[in-house]
């Protein structure tokens, strides 16, 4: 039986030798079959004269009797807009009601807009303890919007606050998206 097992063997490793044979992959340079490059033009731009400007009349200010009102600098009320958090003035939020249903909490508040045009701005409410942050979430319109369009007037406005613990008597603000900042639509 050892003969028997040492053929088998000498049989696998001629299978395994012969099965593993070398192979060589060198690039070969052939010229008769090989393109040769072709010329290209140079790339390089051929400078030509450019025409002398011609000289024209400078237009000299005319003072005007009545003073100038600078466009997009008063708002619509007459008010000059000085930074960019003016309309944040003609935003107030009443009947802030923070209430907890089913372990969730939800705010429900009216915007009241007394600009003469809506406003459009984003508004988190953040919750704190203190002056850690402990909770907080967007508000939205009555069909979820999160970026508010508060016509003039009022506006019922929406939150869901996702947390596990109970905020109804936790002290809370109003931040708005400096991003998007508050401006007329």
């Amino acid at each position: 039986m050892t003969l028997k097992l040492a053929k088998i063997i000498c049989f696998a490793m001629a299978v395994l030798l012969f099965m593993s044979g070398c192979v060589s992959a060198v690039p070969l340079f052939v010229p008769s079959v090989t393109l040769a490059p072709v010329p290209t033009e140079s790339i390089a731009p051929t400078p030509s004269a450019t025409p002398t400007p011609q000289q024209t009349a400078v237009p000299t200010p005319t003072p005007t009797s009545e003073p100038q009102r600078l466009i997009g600098v008063y708002d619509a009320l007459g008010a000059f807009v000085s930074m960019p958090e003016h309309y944040r003035q003609y935003l107030e939020f009443k009947n802030i009601q923070v209430y907890e249903q089913f372990g969730d909490t939800f705010v429900d508040a009216v915007a009241v807009n007394t600009y003469p045009q809506p406003l459009v701005c984003a508004v988190d409410i953040v919750f704190y303890e203190g002056e850690e942050t402990v909770a907080s979430g967007k508000l939205q319109t009555q069909d979820g919007q999160y970026v508010l369009i508060l016509q003039p007037g009022e506006n019922t406005i929406y939150a869901q606050v996702n947390t596990d613990m109970a905020l109804t008597l936790t002290e809370f603000v109003f931040q708005y998206d400096d991003c998007l900042g508050v401006w007329p639509q």
